[in-house]
């Protein structure tokens, strides 16, 4: 029996705007955040549901109470699914951490797989969390359809390396509010259906980060 997943990125925040590195500091959803959210309970209005888990970060629950708006479902709090601790880069610019911890910065940017912020969470210890906490929701609905509300960074740890070696991890951040689909036997293989789908979102409400955009082109 396979299991539907729907990974969906928190919706936009001021730090998102701002470009300033979020990590593990709460912070809430903001204007633009918010209108996906409510995108996203449009969406996801007819889709079938069994469960939505999310990151107990603030702009994760905030995005699946979006989710859940126009359901009789309530957010499932799972904290393995929270974003990467960022250490010393949080709360400052990508400017201002690529001056002062550039060897970090770029690993960010090119070599995800090696990054290692400066007294925080290594992308390794992120996806070894992550990805048990996707098996083990998996593992519980089986033959169902659940989402699963994350981050940026820890998505990319999880989704962005399915059927790769972690090693070979791209710079391809999810959008905020994309939705990315993944049906998974419970025997761990796997079909990508969709991913970092933004269809939902009119266009004034869609934004990617221009640091990760730089970095795809690259």
């Amino acid at each position: 029996m396979k299991t539907t997943v729907y990974f969906i990125r928190h919706g936009t925040t001021e730090n998102n705007i701002g470009g300033r590195f979020q990590g593990k500091t709460d912070i809430p959803l903001g204007e633009v955040g918010r209108k996906q959210a409510a995108c996203l309970g449009e969406r996801f209005a007819s889709v079938p549901l069994d469960a939505v888990y999310t990151s107990p970060l603030q702009r994760a629950y905030q995005t699946a109470q979006g989710v859940c708006a126009k359901r009789n479902l309530q957010p499932i709090l799972c904290d393995d699914l929270r974003e990467i601790d960022g250490g010393a880069l949080e709360g400052r610019t990508n400017d201002e951490n690529i001056r002062d911890y550039p060897v970090a910065m770029q690993a960010f940017r090119s070599n995800p797989s090696a990054f290692a912020p400066p007294h925080g969470e290594s992308a390794r210890q992120v996806h070894a969390r992550v990805t048990a906490a996707v098996h083990d929701i998996v593992r519980r609905h089986p033959g169902q359809s659940v989402a699963v509300v994350s981050h940026g960074f820890a998505l990319l740890c999880s989704v962005g390396c399915l059927g790769i070696p972690f090693e070979q991890l791209e710079p391809r951040i999810l959008a905020n509010a994309s939705v990315t689909c993944v049906a998974f036997d419970q025997d761990g293989e796997f079909e990508i259906l969709f991913y970092n789908d933004q269809s939902h979102l009119p266009e004034d409400c869609q934004f990617h980060s221009p640091f990760w955009k730089e970095a795809e082109t690259r």
